[in-house]
């Protein structure tokens, strides 16, 4: 049985879930820039191969087709870009949970290739959990700091964390070089912006990137390389794998 359920029938589907597969994994992207060198489905790439990877060691998992535009104002200036608000991602998030409610699903993992989709993700996780409180509901891959598995990684390489970045620096080069090689223009990677700090954040959200770094990149994709992109991705589903264990734990000491 396929875990993808863009190539199921209905039937197919129906008799997944009455064997068991009850969890459905949503993949959301964005639309956006990703530098010279990256396309602007980078964090639909990446969300949706991060997807497959955890459904793989997952009984009762499905895959749904990805979302491809979030949540991605920070990014105005650049071409390309397509961008919801908030309430919009979360309206369309809270839709489809009701359908999957519909036919049997119980438990939702919502995984973000991208950042920016952190708030509406709160926003739908808050209104699901008032109107299905017995759907479960697990976020993972929305946290706009890099994980500190990748960066220990980078490390043993050689690479330092600013190098390594927040958008469209070596971390994410590198793994698009392991999901999508042929989409990366390393011929055309630049080195972007290094540094911020804790700070970071606040200017992206407050400006944007386009006055902090005219590339469009945080970090040196040029450093990128596949092979440690494929140990950045595992490094992340080992962790996305025990926060399910974490939330699975926990949801059968909740008292009934």
């Amino acid at each position: 049985m396929t875990a993808s359920l863009a190539e199921m029938t209905w039937r197919e589907v129906a008799d997944a879930v009455a064997e068991g597969a009850t969890t459905v994994i949503l993949p959301l992207g964005a639309t956006e820039q990703h530098g010279p060198h990256l396309p602007l489905g980078t964090d639909t790439f990446r969300a949706w191969a991060l997807a497959e990877r955890l459904s793989a060691g997952l009984s009762d998992a499905l895959v749904a087709p990805p979302l491809p535009i979030g949540c991605s104002d920070e990014h105005q200036g650049f071409a390309g870009l397509l961008s919801l608000a908030h309430e919009t991602l979360a309206d369309v998030i809270c839709d489809c949970a009701r359908c999957m409610a519909g036919w049997g699903v119980r438990r939702l993992v919502l995984l973000s290739g991208h950042g920016g989709n952190g708030d509406a993700l709160e926003l739908a996780v808050a209104r699901l959990a008032e109107e299905l409180p017995e759907f479960r509901v697990v976020v993972l891959g929305s946290s706009t700091t890099v994980p500190a598995a990748i960066l220990t990684l980078a490390a043993s390489d050689g690479i330092p964390a600013d190098a390594v970045g927040l958008h469209a620096g070596e971390g994410e080069t590198s793994e698009m070089l392991a999901v999508r090689p042929d989409l990366v223009r390393m011929e055309q990677a630049e080195p972007g912006f290094r540094g911020g700090g804790d700070s970071l954040i606040a200017r992206l959200r407050e400006h944007g990137l386009r006055p902090i770094t005219p590339t469009g990149v945080l970090g040196d994709g040029r450093l990128a390389d596949a092979g440690r992109g494929a140990r950045y991705l595992a490094a992340e589903i080992d962790r996305y794998r025990l926060t399910l264990r974490d939330a699975s734990a926990s949801h059968m000491r909740r008292p009934s």
